[in-house]
């Protein structure tokens, strides 16, 4: 019997369970996929770089966890609503004689069922998306379309029921705690209640108004004067006054747009507005604590997902430039040491037994720190914060160099032409963005530096953006030096590039892969202990590909999540309170207003009441990704993406709002 009642319930209230059905049924689809992901080919075929599928193990395990907790949070508050919307129904179950307990075995019915619905439903739609991810996957990481293959991953279906499983296990003990509070007589007079109205006097409602927009000026000033590199004390500050600046404004909001719409008698009495805007006054006003979260998740989504395909962007391109040799490494000398052994790398490859091959073209050369630091040169050409951030990466040392036979050694083996430099001469080679900003004013100005006493001819006119070596996205800054130059220098590494002839890469490849694992895991130390770093170019595009992907999944995963999140409550919200204001309803209808007027401004309502927070999100988004303008380029197509992903998501849950609230307009005439 309880059965019957739960099926018939889920059946007769589909249109009340729509909402909480989509955002499980979402939920449920992004879960699966994200979880499926280590399930690729793609993926597998990265099982050689450990370093990364642990990262990638962990990520996703430990941001699946704390979704998990995000999506237990907002199913227990979508339950809240159905239950509050049921109040009176529950209420004649009571007066029918039906125990408490009996009740709550239905509700436990019902949210069974709905869940394995909401979990069948999710995960096929999640074996669906999941396909679009993979091709995702493949091409973030760089590899052959040929190896994604259709698959249905176990595991992570396995993995997503067993979490639902409990969050839903959670939801009925709530359910029971819940009914067991309940008296008979708050669910009978449940629809009779009203919004208690926070903020009245319209006076004080523009003051704090005001000083919210100020508070929210002077935040926006402040990191777009700073950036996020600011003080830890000044950027909490500077937070602080955006989160209060942003409470305050939709505390105040809706009387103080109703105190200026009310100054145009045409707009505030046309049609049927004064109810539109009493009705938006009294649901920001009482929800203003809940926009204010809704609209900073909304700031934190559009930042993450613009941010995770920028910055995955960003990774392409410096890395591109700085993988201009098949394989590199270099040794870390040890000043303290005389051994050659230990302070030579073509000495330590002779001590493990390592040759090179005829048609692996190779060149050995020394890095040097010269007595003369970045900050010293450039210090008067450099903004505060690039100081900063030269500090903070460990930059603002000696200067690098190169001795000009070196330099030349390794443009022979690119194929390049070599240069000539006079004793009086030195070239700049940098791919510092931030040293580079400053280097062409600094050439402009004063083209000659002083090195131990002696002034130097800076040779070229901007910096040199080429590779010395293989560094991935690292930064470097190196003066090119005669080969006579007679200041102090101190040796930092001994290194070597290697360049692959193509008949013979993948033998290469896997031998040269082969030495630089074994280096990372000290396979040779009881031989040498010297300390070696290497990688080859298609390491290096695998550790920065597998970056760009985990930066990529965190940033949709989470983006996703939480724009869901903040839909979903929004349009809870409104469904909620369009079941407290049936009376209202019907009391348009007794005095003549058409049907056609009545869902006009429902659209109307539901189209502000999901604007307001966006457009603040909007700014507030537009304002950080200003003040990190010098570290990411905001592209288009990051933009288009992200505003795709935002609009399909947000539309739809606005679409379903408008409806459900309509039906049960139309539904209780």
């Amino acid at each position: 019997m309880f059965f019957k009642i739960a099926i018939n319930n889920v059946k007769r209230s589909f249109r009340d369970y729509s909402i909480y059905f989509l955002t499980l049924t979402l939920a449920v689809c992004i879960f699966y996929s994200f979880n499926s992901i280590e399930s690729q080919n793609a993926i597998l075929e990265l099982n050689k770089n450990k370093t990364f599928m642990m990262t990638m193990d962990k990520l996703i395990a430990g941001t699946s966890v704390f979704v998990s907790f995000v999506l237990g949070g907002l199913i227990v508050y979508a339950n809240k609503f159905l239950i509050k919307r049921r109040k009176k129904e529950l209420g004649i179950y009571m007066t029918l004689g039906m125990s408490k307990g009996k009740i709550s075995k239905i509700l436990i019915l019902e949210t069974l069922l709905i869940g394995v619905l909401s979990l069948i439903t999710g995960i096929v739609l999640g074996i669906i998306a999941s396909q679009g991810l993979s091709v995702l996957v493949v091409n973030i990481l760089a590899e052959d379309l040929n190896k994604y293959k259709f698959i249905i991953s176990l595991s992570a279906v396995i993995k997503s029921v067993v979490y639902f499983g409990i969050i839903f296990l959670l939801v009925m003990i709530f359910n029971q705690r819940t009914i067991s509070k309940y008296k008979l007589i708050d669910m009978l007079n449940a629809a009779k209640k009203n919004e208690e109205v926070k903020l009245k006097n319209s006076f004080v409602s523009v003051v704090i108004f005001i000083v919210s927009v100020g508070l929210l000026a002077a935040s926006y000033i402040r990191i777009l004067k700073s950036g996020l590199g600011a003080e830890n004390a000044d950027l909490i500050i500077t937070v602080l006054m955006g989160a209060i600046g942003t409470l305050f404004f939709f505390f105040s909001l809706s009387n103080f747009f109703i105190h200026i719409v009310q100054k145009s008698k045409r707009i505030y009495l046309k049609d049927i507005n004064i109810f539109v805007l009493r009705q938006i006054n009294n649901k920001i006003n009482t929800n203003f604590l809940s926009m204010t979260l809704i609209c900073l998740m909304l700031f934190l989504t559009i930042t993450l997902i613009f941010a995770a395909f920028d910055i995955k962007g960003s990774i392409d391109r410096s890395s591109a430039k700085n993988r201009d040799f098949d394989a590199s490494a270099f040794l870390v000398v040890n000043n303290e040491s005389t051994d050659p052994k230990v302070n030579n790398i073509e000495e330590y490859v002779k001590d493990i037994n390592f040759t090179f091959e005829a048609h692996e073209k190779h060149v050995f050369y020394h890095d040097y720190k010269l007595n003369i630091k970045i900050e010293d040169v450039l210090a008067k050409y450099l903004s505060k914060q690039e100081q900063i951030e030269l500090e903070e990466n460990y930059l603002d040392g000696e200067i690098s160099a190169l001795k000009v036979s070196d330099y030349n050694s390794i443009l022979k083996l690119k194929g390049q032409e070599a240069i000539n430099l006079n004793e009086n001469e030195v070239l700049v080679v940098s791919n510092y963005s931030q040293v580079n900003s400053a280097l062409p004013e600094y050439m402009e100005n004063e083209n000659t530096i002083e090195i131990d006493n002696k002034t130097y001819t800076i040779k070229n006119e901007t910096p040199i953006e080429e590779s010395i070596k293989n560094t991935g996205s690292a930064n470097f800054f190196y003066l090119i030096i005669p080969d006579s130059f007679n200041g102090e220098l101190q040796l930092e590494f001994t290194s070597f590039n290697v360049m692959y002839d193509d008949n013979n890469f993948e033998k290469s490849e896997e031998k040269f892969s082969t030495l630089f694992t074994k280096l990372s895991e000290d396979k040779y130390r009881h031989i040498n202990p010297a300390l070696v770093i290497g990688s080859t170019r298609e390491q290096e595009k695998d550790r920065e590909n597998g970056m760009a992907a985990s930066v990529v999944f965190l940033g949709l995963f989470l983006g996703l999540i939480f724009i869901i999140s903040s839909a979903a409550v929004m349009a809870l919200q409104q469904l909620s309170d369009a079941s407290d204001s049936l009376e209202r309803y019907k009391s348009l209808r007794r005095i003549g207003v058409t049907e056609k007027l009545i869902n006009k401004a429902i659209l109307r309502q539901s189209l502000i009441y999901f604007l307001v927070p966006l457009g603040l999100a909007v700014v507030h988004s537009i304002v950080g990704m200003r003040a990190e303008s010098d570290n990411f380029t905001f592209h288009y197509q990051s933009i288009i993406i992200s505003s795709l992903v935002l609009f399909i998501i947000y539309g739809a849950y606005f679409y379903a709002t408008y409806v459900g609230v309509k039906n049960i307009i139309r539904n209780n005439n």
